[in-house]
């Protein structure tokens, strides 16, 4: 994941989550993608997200996940920019 970016992921119609690895909480949440690409813009490193604490639970850090918003489409290759 550390050569993609947020404009890689918006293109293939891919969401970023993040899910809390504690036992007892696992709640997962959703990046505002056009928020992200808003403030740092769409050549950001996934990489470069800073570790982050759970905010229902306190602990860090949240596991940091690519996921498809809808099914990829036919021709996607699986290949990051």
């Amino acid at each position: 994941m550390s050569d993609w970016t947020l404009g890689a992921v918006k293109a293939r119609n891919m969401e970023i989550v993040a899910l809390c690895d504690q036992e007892g909480c696992r709640h997962l949440f959703v990046f505002n993608l056009d928020q992200l690409i808003e403030g740092v813009g769409p050549d950001y490193l996934l990489a470069d997200i800073p570790p982050m604490a759970c905010p229902q639970c306190g602990v860090s850090p949240l596991v940091i996940r690519l996921s498809f918003a809808d099914p990829p489409p036919e021709d996607w290759e699986g290949e990051a920019d």
